[in-house]
């Protein structure tokens, strides 16, 4: 029963996935690209990425900056969301593994929210809109893409 009502609506529970990922991207993208927020923009941003060692960290800290911030922007538009998925993906593999489990040595369900469960969850999300796509309440299908 609950079948026949809800599949002709798919479309709008992609909608829904879009714009949680993307608005939780965003809020967490947009205070990397601000230099007078509490992690001091790209430098702050840059300067967490060398700690970790990860390489270029100046150059990735700009690149997950914008990844998260207008990259999450197109997520919610659904304009290029299998190839924005895609980095999504990698951000956040990249978040549980080398940042939450290695350099800060948390568990899935860490103290006062440091735990990477909200990064398993928008890594969820990222393989789900990679696989499935944007739907038709989307700017990818009004391209063609």
């Amino acid at each position: 029963m609950l079948e026949s009502i809800f599949a002709p609506l798919s479309d709008w529970g992609l909608l829904f996935l879009r714009l949680g990922m993307g608005i939780i991207f965003l809020v967490h993208g947009l205070p990397k690209l601000n230099p007078n927020s509490p992690s001091k923009g790209t430098a702050g941003f840059s300067g967490f990425l060398k700690q970790m060692g990860v390489p270029l960290p100046t150059l990735f800290a700009w690149v997950v900056a914008l990844l998260e911030t207008f990259g999450s922007v197109l997520i919610i538009l659904g304009l290029g969301t299998r190839i924005m998925a895609v980095g999504f993906i990698i951000n956040m593999l990249v978040a549980i593994f080398v940042a939450k489990r290695g350099f800060m040595k948390v568990g899935f369900v860490g103290q006062q929210g440091s735990g990477w469960e909200l990064d398993f969850a928008l890594l969820a999300m990222a393989l789900a809109l990679l696989f499935m796509g944007a739907g038709s309440l989307a700017l990818d299908p009004a391209l063609g893409l």
